[in-house]
């Protein structure tokens, strides 16, 4: 009902207004408009008229008449401007920043401050003051900033010695002086009015903490901490809202925290990342008001990712960027209105005290000695995770949600917060701390990475990005600085890449190739801040290094090798002594003389090593630098079993393998396929195996026995025959292909499923309990075998559950036929198709460092003594 009187109300309104419009319509043919003559009455007098005519103003009105603005608030609309009693300006002349005792001691540049910044174009009522468009969307308070009057170019400052930046790009101004901007963008005012707390969320608790303990009330609107104490007078040309307080203009929060006594180390390091960029608009606008000027104008620039300094400066990249500029007025890459930004900044004592006394501290003063000595990238970290991009998220009575520029908890309380050093920036809300925020970046296996100037590579590895979603991130950090993961992190360093040693790094891709094989040198490029691989021609057969043919710059192709190079380092869970672990990438590492050596594959078939020189142990594991990469097989299963020299034993069940008639390959997939770097195992699935081959005589064995028939056999049997005892041959051969890589040597007592599947057809009970549809398990257990020495001892499917089994086969411990580690590759291409690192290669074929590796699974193969069998 109250609605439809509404809009009832309104449409006689409506009415009479078109009636009135049109009876002046008709009368002005005779008569002139009223309002063409006077002012309506309601509108009162001008802004200049009205603080003239109030008599309170009078200082107010000084500044006004001296910068030349009386005829722009006598006559010019559109205004809105916010003004302190005289009564204000004497107490403000009894005590202020400034140290001012008078309005004759005022400089120009303060008169300026003092009214510039408290005019705003428009007129604003109060309760508008918080709406603002966007677009073609308009927001009800949502706003908290607006522009004011006063420009960068107002306060221009010159800075010389001690007032000059520390930062390194700033030493040739220190003697010489420099004119500087700290921002030259818009310079806005931020108020708090009862709409944008209310949309927001905002509690009368958090306006109270942020503003020093002031009480509100409902209603209440504050221009910073400065509460209006007359609103809303309605003059011909805009409003006039009256301040309890003289409007001193803060700074932005880069400048508060480089002027701050209690801040001046974390100051420091914010400060690498400034730099002075030449401003040649402002320039000749200053030039043109004062012509005696003939120098130039900077700005105090920072990197940042949002609104900061991209690209170089002075031929230098500037590879480390800031979330934001810090320094910047505006902070905002379109519409100021609705947010800011905010920091938290830790006061010297909590600086001094986190280096001193902390144990990640102590550890980052061993290593550099003292905040001016950690390098940039470090410095970064630091500063990065004390930094917020929302103020509105950022409120006292949201403390326990925030999270850092990586997702990571901030785990600020109220109670760390120094209340008298809170401030109220032009761009942000500066909390100082009396405790720092450590990044996991110093906390993680990733801390000694960062940290150490021998590791860039594998840094430059880990610090690689990825975009998902619309997300850039570095997953490896992100991965590697997790607090619920226990890791052990091996990392090779770079005297070891930039050395050119025996333990070269051949290239999988190129291993595959027949001519020309290749091995790579890895080496960081300080001057491109990147990572570069010197290319060097190889023979496999003969294990002779050539010269180089190439240098890859290619981020795409370094980093598919580094990071997997990386996964193979990187072992989930503890290294707790010596024996075998599986890396993240599904290789298999072995750890020997008591931790201080690691082999990996390859390393293990050659009686290589790599040393660990240091230990380092963090909140999630340990990291192990070490004298050279751990090198993973390059030998396929293929390669291993199909190598009738090294290991005629298993030529056997080679034939076996890779005896499926090609007529029969239809119904029945071939076990070996084309891939990697020559074939590769089908049904593996970037996971880690064990492979039981019998013995020659073994499968001679259960041949004679009519357990399986070799090919041959098969091949001589009719059509529906020779498929199915060629089906019973496989699924025979595919159960010895296990989950997991066990070793001899190991401590094993383990039951994994197999490769073959137990058919619904398969319903005798089996020993293991395997239901129908799921893969057949092997039970395997460490045991002494029959020479004395340890093996493992293998249980099969063969049997219902309950009976007395014994171990169908056992690891034949004989020299090279046991704990032998193979690797398979998958590439995107075969290696034939892709040219030799030379360049040499079919015109068709790609170029080498087009190449990349797609993922891989590892395998351990033991020679046993029988064949392993299941139920059916």
């Amino acid at each position: 009902m109250k609605n439809i009187l509404r809009k009832t109300c309104y449409s006689v309104i409506k009415v009479l207004f078109i009636l009135v419009m049109g009876l002046f319509f008709f009368t002005s043919c005779k008569n002139d408009y009223v309002y063409d003559q006077k002012e309506p009455d309601f509108l009162g007098s001008s802004i200049y008229q009205y603080l003239a005519d109030d008599g309170n103003f009078s200082v107010f009105l000084k500044l006004i008449d001296e910068l030349g603005y009386k005829d722009v608030f006598n006559y010019t609309g559109s205004k809105t401007l916010f003004v302190a009693s005289d009564s204000s300006f004497t107490e403000f002349f009894k005590n202020n920043p400034w140290g001012v005792s008078s309005y004759e001691n005022l400089t120009l540049q303060q008169k300026k401050m003092l009214l510039k910044y408290c005019m705003i174009n428009n007129a604003y009522l109060i309760g508008t003051m918080s709406n603002y468009s966007m677009g073609n969307l308009y927001y009800e308070g949502g706003a908290m900033r607006r522009i004011t009057e006063l420009d960068p170019i107002d306060i221009l400052s010159f800075d010389k010695g001690d007032a000059v930046s520390t930062g390194k790009f700033w030493d040739y101004y220190r003697d010489k002086g420099i004119y500087l901007l700290k921002d030259n963008s818009s310079i806005p005012f931020v108020f708090f009015s009862q709409g944008f707390l209310t949309k927001n969320s905002i509690t009368d608790d958090d306006f109270s903490f942020i503003s020093g303990g002031i009480t509100r009330q409902a209603g209440d609107f504050y221009l910073f901490n400065n509460k209006v104490i007359q609103r809303d007078i309605v003059c011909k040309n805009g409003y006039i809202h009256v301040l309890k307080s003289v409007l001193i203009p803060p700074t932005n929060m880069a400048e508060y925290i480089a002027t701050n006594s209690k801040t001046k180390i974390f100051s420091k390091l914010l400060d690498r990342f400034s730099l002075p960029v030449y401003d040649a608009a402002n320039t000749q606008l200053y030039r043109q008001l004062n012509p005696g000027f003939n120098d130039s104008i900077f700005i105090k620039a920072y990197t940042g990712t949002n609104g900061g300094w991209n690209g170089s400066f002075n031929g230098q990249a500037l590879i480390y960027q800031l979330p934001y500029n810090p320094g910047w007025n505006a902070y905002s890459a379109g519409y100021i209105y609705p947010d800011m930004a905010a920091m938290f900044v830790p006061t010297d004592d909590a600086m001094n005290d986190y280096l001193n006394n902390s144990p990640t501290g102590l550890l980052l003063k061993e290593r550099y000695g003292s905040w001016d000595s950690i390098p940039d990238e470090i410095a970064l970290s630091f500063v990065k995770r004390h930094m917020r991009t929302s103020f509105v998220e950022s409120l006292p009575s949201r403390f326990g949600k925030m999270v850092d520029d990586q997702n990571y908890a901030l785990p600020v309380q109220k109670s760390d917060i120094e209340v008298d050093g809170d401030y109220t920036a032009v761009n942000g809300q500066v909390y100082m701390t009396n405790r720092v925020y450590v990044p996991l970046d110093f906390v993680s296996v990733y801390a000694p990475v960062l940290w150490n100037r021998n590791a860039k590579i594998m840094n430059w590895a880990i610090s690689r990005t990825v975009i998902e979603q619309g997300v850039e991130f570095a997953f490896y950090k992100l991965y590697l600085n997790s607090l619920v993961v226990k890791y052990g992190l091996f990392i090779p360093v770079d005297n070891y890449f930039d050395a050119y040693r025996e333990k070269y790094l051949i290239d999988p891709v190129t291993y595959g190739q027949t001519g020309v094989q290749g091995v790579l040198k890895y080496w960081y490029n300080d001057r491109t801040s990147s990572v570069n691989a010197t290319v060097y021609t190889y023979s496999k057969a003969t294990g002779v290094v050539g010269d180089s043919v190439a240098v890859i710059t290619d981020a795409s192709f370094l980093t598919n090798r580094l990071w997997k190079i990386l996964d193979s380092h990187i072992v989930v869970g503890d290294v707790s002594g010596d024996g075998y672990y599986v890396t993240k990438a599904n290789d298999v590492i072995k750890v020997s003389d008591n931790g201080t050596k690691v082999q990996g594959g390859y390393d293990m078939d050659k009686g290589t090593f790599a040393n660990v020189q240091t230990a380092y142990h963090q909140e999630n594991g340990t990291t192990y630098l070490i004298d050279a990469p751990i090198r993973p097989a390059l030998q396929s299963t293929y390669g291993a079993i199909g190598d009738a020299v090294d290991h005629p034993e298993f030529t056997s069940f080679f034939e076996l393998l890779n005896g499926i008639p090609d007529d029969l390959s239809s119904s029945i997939p071939y076990i070996f396929v084309a891939q990697g770097v020559d074939e590769g195992i089908r049904f593996f699935n970037a996971y880690n195996y064990t492979i039981y081959v019998p013995s020659n005589e073994a499968i001679q064995k259960a041949v004679d026995a009519g357990v399986f028939k070799t090919w041959d056999q098969i091949n001589l049997l009719p059509a529906a025959e020779r498929l199915a005892e060629a089906t019973k041959l496989v699924r025979i051969l595919r159960y010895h292909f296990q989950d997991n890589s066990l070793f001899v040597g190991q401590d094993v007592n383990v039951v994994n499923q197999s490769a073959t599947l137990k058919l619904s057809t398969d319903n005798s009970p089996v020993y293991w309990g395997t239901t129908d549809n799921k893969y057949y398990k092997l039970g395997v257990k460490s045991v002494t075998g029959s020479n004395g020495q340890p093996t493992l001892a293998i249980t099969t499917e063969l049997g219902p559950q309950g009976t007395d089994r014994k171990p169908q086969a056992e690891v034949i411990t004989q020299p090279g036929y046991y704990n032998i580690v193979v690797k398979d590759y998958v590439f995107p291409k075969l290696p034939s198709q892709y040219k030799n690192v030379d360049g040499t290669g079919t015109a068709t074929a790609a170029a080498f460092s087009t190449s990349s590796i797609i993922t891989s699974s590892s395998a351990v193969i033991h020679l046993i003594d029988n064949v392993l069998t299941f139920g059916k």
